[in-house]
């Protein structure tokens, strides 16, 4: 059993191995083997991963194992910094953010609390013709927005490449390389670990991602920079087996024109892994999104 999914539901694998004869159920341990494999992977790998494993600050002293943990024990506010600028900027972006436990991500109870009253997300303008829709208001609602248009588009199949081209299509020059964000590089030490290849689905796996809610990690004093967070169910189900957990990813948003890019400078501490509608999530922060 993996815990409850977010309707109080029980998850745990599903399916029967294949019965038969002796290479027949060989063949069944191995599959069923490899679903397990999968689900420590999840708990050790990209949970891990998804609480520090990789931070944003190039600059930053490296921890024990590799693993950099946020020194702070509490979200930062919901509030514009002190000036404008790239030093303010580079500031918001490294500031770290909630640090929660390895199982945070994980499927478990939901918190009767929140963090504040829904983020009503505003719908693109402009989306045929682009690789991710665009066309959000000058609010931080409309950075939200952007960010999880980018993020969707970006974790279709949790592949690296798809996440470089949906993260390049919108970074002004300057940006960090999107191998070198956390969720460029959250997606390649996954593939590794599930022994997939750098590219491509993997036969008999599926692996998505859906929004559910979001925060302001926090603006300039001018606003036209944003650091928006967004939060989603990850879900790997390998033929039929299912797996999830909470992902989330942070992004530095300029205001360009009439548009939201992805900001020069360094790329935005990693956003806390925390299961959706759970009292961690609540606590850093997150906020249901209604679109």
């Amino acid at each position: 059993m993996l815990g409850q999914g977010r309707n109080g539901a029980p998850l745990s694998y599903r399916g029967a191995p294949p019965s038969g004869s002796g290479g027949g159920r060989r063949r069944a341990l191995i599959v069923l083997c490899g679903v397990g494999a999968l689900a420590l992977l999840l708990v050790v790998g990209l949970v891990v991963s998804l609480t520090g494993l990789f931070s944003s600050d190039d600059d930053a002293p490296a921890q024990t194992g590799g693993v950099e943990q946020s020194s702070t024990g509490a979200a930062p506010p919901e509030d514009a910094v002190a000036g404008s600028g790239p030093q303010a900027e580079a500031a918001l972006a490294r500031q770290p953010m909630l640090d929660v436990t390895v199982d945070a991500g994980l499927p478990h109870a939901l918190s009767t609390r929140s963090a504040g009253s829904p983020i009503a997300v505003p719908a693109p303008q402009q989306v045929t013709g682009a690789l991710v829709p665009t066309g959000f208001p000058a609010t931080e609602a409309g950075a939200i927005g952007q960010v999880l248009e980018v993020t969707r588009a970006g974790m279709a199949g949790a592949d690296p490449q798809t996440w470089a081209r949906a993260y390049s299509s919108l970074a002004e020059p300057g940006a960090a390389p999107p191998e070198q964000t956390p969720m460029g590089r959250n997606l390649a030490s996954f593939r590794r670990s599930a022994n997939m290849a750098d590219t491509g689905p993997r036969n008999g796996m599926r692996l998505s991602w859906a929004p559910t809610s979001a925060l302001t990690k926090g603006a300039t004093a001018d606003g036209s920079y944003v650091v928006a967070c967004v939060l989603g169910e990850f879900v790997i189900d390998y033929k039929g087996r299912v797996i999830n957990a909470g992902l989330g990813n942070c992004l530095p948003m300029r205001r360009i024109g009439d548009q939201w890019r992805i900001a020069s400078g360094p790329a935005a501490w990693a956003a806390p892994a925390t299961w959706p509608g759970s009292a961690e999530a609540v606590a850093a922060g997150y906020r249901e999104i209604q679109q």
